[in-house]
């Protein structure tokens, strides 16, 4: 092999190498957030279930959900009640609203996720907004959801209380924050080709 080729095959490792430096730090850039926001999720949750302050925080989520589900229920026209704190009627189905029903956890974990996000403010402001409705109408829509399988199955209550619910949540939370990040990329990119059409 000739000097000249091994000097070729010397520059295009090098070069390989700087792309997967570059596309490693660019993975590291977009997970970060993701990474600290766990962890601050998960130190928030232990703060927040201290003796001294949970029943007060408890009893704020509590009735902040209650409250928003009989109002979501109530602009739909939906059978959706609650004559006795912290109880809940869906369709005369009952249910007890508990800490673990608010999506607290969520609305916690879309803040920081928000906010940690590698993007400008007016973009973090503006998926922090859609992460928190997004939050909210899919937590009233699942107490009324709920309600109407718990009047028919109670298997199928636990079922869905428990398991499905909480995996749809995770699954569009990933989705908007995926959605919210690579749209802030678009924005980046067409500023930047704007400004290099302007040198040109």
């Amino acid at each position: 092999m000739s000097s000249r080729n091994k000097k070729k095959e010397k520059t295009k490792a090098t070069q390989q190498k700087l792309e997967k430096k570059e596309a490693y730090k660019k993975l590291m850039v977009s997970f970060k957030p993701l990474i600290i926001a766990v962890v601050l999720w998960f130190v928030t949750i232990m703060l927040i279930h201290l003796p001294a302050v949970k029943d007060d925080i408890s009893l704020f989520f509590v009735k902040f959900t209650l409250d928003s589900a009989v109002g979501f229920g109530k602009l739909f026209f939906l059978p959706v009640e609650s004559h006795n704190f912290p109880n809940i009627t869906v369709s005369g189905y009952t249910m007890k609203v508990v800490m673990e029903c608010t999506a607290y956890n969520f609305y916690i974990f879309v803040i920081y996720l928000s906010l940690l996000s590698p993007v400008k403010w007016k973009q973090k402001i503006y998926t922090l907004l859609i992460f928190l409705a997004a939050v909210f109408i899919v937590n009233n829509l699942r107490f009324i959801t709920v309600g109407y399988i718990g009047k028919y199955s109670q298997n199928m209550f636990h079922y869905v209380h428990d398991y499905l619910w909480n995996i749809l949540f995770g699954f569009m939370i990933f989705l908007i924050w995926a959605w919210r990040y690579n749209k802030s990329d678009q924005i980046d990119d067409q500023k930047n080709n704007r400004k290099i059409g302007e040198i040109n």
